[in-house]
């Protein structure tokens, strides 16, 4: 079910699971369609889209138009997921510049009452650069409205253009499953994974990188989120699916992860690495 989000844009316009560290064995899919190469964004259908001028220095006086070295593109959809609501607010920063973003998030009931505020930022976000945010305030609402800081950023750059993060990989495979380890047993069961390949910053950094796959049927399956010190390019892998009753023997796919599983990898900062 969709709901119309309200956007609500306040620019500042000035200067400013699992990580997988092994590689996993040959995939066992019930077929080759389980790894589909992704679409630059998998989320074809978003509730809403709106464009944001960026300005730049200030206009001569008199003049009558603001200076602007261009644009940011924000597009968001909620989706439902364990009785609650996910909303995921995709930026594309199209200006020339490199920017510090802060998204302020209200989450409000049908009579417009603000039920939870969140807030996130990006300090470095690239010129021509796409990230994904994930809001999941554990609660079910009718709306979100957001506002959206931008200030140009002329600090150290620990991102570029080709930093992402990608779905290319739906597998099965044996892996120690958080119940049983929970007992103390630390076997491999059958589960079925999904993996992400990064390009991320050479110097290392600590970030938490937040996991969306979708099933067939562009509904959420699993999110997950990794925190750590992360560098270089790798990958990372996250549990999408083990049957409640861990088994070592081949696993009857669940027919929405049959073909067709996209995912997505939104990348928040933490702190940096002295």
């Amino acid at each position: 079910m969709k709901r119309l989000l309200t956007l609500a844009l306040a620019l500042l316009l000035c200067l400013s699971v699992f990580a997988g560290c092994n590689t996993p064995q040959t995939p066992q899919t019930p077929d080759e369609t389980n790894t589909p190469e992704p679409p630059e964004d998998v989320i074809d259908d978003y509730d809403n889209e709106n464009e944001i001028e960026i300005g730049g220095e200030q206009p001569e006086a008199g003049s009558e138009h603001t200076n602007t070295i261009g644009k940011f593109v924000a597009k968001d959809k909620t989706y439902d997921y364990q009785g609650n609501n996910v909303t995921i607010l995709t930026l594309e920063n199209q200006s020339e510049a490199n920017c510090t973003v802060t998204i302020h998030a209200k989450f409000l009931n049908a009579y417009g009452i603000v039920l939870k505020t969140e807030t996130q930022s990006f300090e470095g976000f690239p010129a021509g650069w796409q990230n994904h945010f994930v809001f999941m305030p554990q609660i079910q609402y009718d709306a979100m409205e957001y506002t959206l800081d931008v200030k140009q950023y002329t600090g150290e750059m620990y991102f570029t253009v080709d930093s992402h993060n990608t779905l290319t990989e739906v597998y099965e495979d044996k892996i120690p499953l958080p119940q049983t380890l929970a007992q103390r047993d630390y076997e491999k069961y059958s589960s079925i994974l999904a993996k992400f390949d990064g390009i991320m910053p050479e110097t290392p950094y600590l970030k938490r990188l937040v996991s969306v796959v979708f099933d067939n049927n562009g509904e959420i399956a699993v999110i997950n989120t990794q925190r750590g010190q992360l560098s270089g390019g790798g990958y990372y892998q996250v549990l999408v699916y083990a049957p409640s009753v861990p088994t070592k023997e081949p696993l009857d796919w669940p027919e929405e992860l049959d073909g067709g599983v996209t995912g997505i990898v939104g990348i928040l900062q933490d702190e940096m690495i002295e």
